[in-house]
């Protein structure tokens, strides 16, 4: 596959990738749990979930070997560590502070990719993506500015956090995988760091999900929720993030997901009939021009 099919590719996959992600804020609302509970309990369904299509990939690759060798790279456990940052302080965050401060705070990952992306990566930063980082920012500040102030410190320190994470996660996949190029592990790193972080994930949570599993007359509901959020908003969209990595730059990547604050509020509309501000519609706008535009228009390297 030439290079801008390849990028294409991927492009498209990171969009299915964060429209799924979209459903989450809405799963989250329905589910009767704790918040570490919520947060380790999907992370189990996706550890399931992704565990068999890591299986089923490398047993069709016939590299039974791939695996031990992965989890000897430091740069994998680093972008599992912060999969398992990113997935479990948002969902600490988004129940200590608004929504749309721990939506609009994760976000701003993108920029510190763009600060880091080429110290670290030698994946130089264009003005066409400067530009596309500020719109995005501008976007999310005029859709969500208005919130901003109710929130409380302790979730928005917990939404920064997450931040990092989201950053970290492309940083260090990319890295790992220009370490890999020539090698044949290279197409299994980012599901095997991604799987990995599920499981560091649920670990974190283990104690809360032994002390306070979901139960009540709501006990049925929220165990299909959380699975229904472990396989399909977690699971298999970091499938398709972990092919679309390899073919995009770790800013395009990260970018093309800021399309999922956009498309959450719209599930929220549907699911409870709540109708965004005229600003929140600007704001979602100017996100998603700034991102088509720079997908479209951007030169792969």
């Amino acid at each position: 596959m030439d290079a801008s099919k390849s990028r294409r590719t991927g492009a498209i996959l990171v969009v299915l990738a964060a429209t799924l992600w979209s459903t989450g804020g809405v799963g989250v609302k329905i589910a009767v749990a704790e918040p570490l509970v919520i947060a380790g309990l999907r992370s189990v369904f996706a550890l399931a979930f992704m565990a068999v299509v890591l299986a089923i990939a490398i047993v069709r690759r016939g590299e039974p070997g791939v695996l031990g060798a992965l989890l000897r790279r430091p740069l994998v456990w680093g972008a599992a560590t912060s999969y398992a940052l990113m997935v479990v302080c948002f969902v600490l965050a988004a129940r200590r502070t608004t929504a749309a401060n721990a939506i609009f705070i994760q976000y701003t990952g993108p920029v510190y990719v763009a600060l880091l992306g080429g110290r670290l990566l030698g994946e130089k930063v264009t003005r066409r993506d400067l530009v596309a980082v500020g719109a995005c920012v501008a976007g999310m500040a005029l859709a969500f500015g208005g919130e901003l102030g109710g929130g409380r410190a302790t979730g928005n320190a917990l939404a920064i956090l997450s931040s990092f994470g989201f950053a970290g996660l492309p940083l260090l996949l990319r890295l790992d995988q220009q370490r890999l190029e020539r090698s044949a592990h290279a197409a299994h790193a980012p599901m095997v760091a991604m799987t990995l972080g599920n499981a560091i994930a649920a670990a974190i949570a283990l104690p809360a999900m032994i002390a306070a599993p979901p139960s009540g007359p709501a006990a049925g509901r929220t165990w299909l929720v959380l699975a229904a959020l472990g396989a399909l908003q977690i699971g298999l969209p970091y499938v398709l993030y972990g092919i679309a990595v390899r073919r995009l730059r770790a800013l395009e990547s990260s970018l093309l997901a800021t399309i999922e604050p956009v498309l959450s509020p719209v599930w929220v509309v549907l699911a409870t009939g709540e109708t965004p501000s005229a600003l929140a519609l600007a704001g979602g706008a100017m996100i998603v021009i700034a991102v088509a535009v720079q997908a479209i228009s951007g030169k792969h390297r």
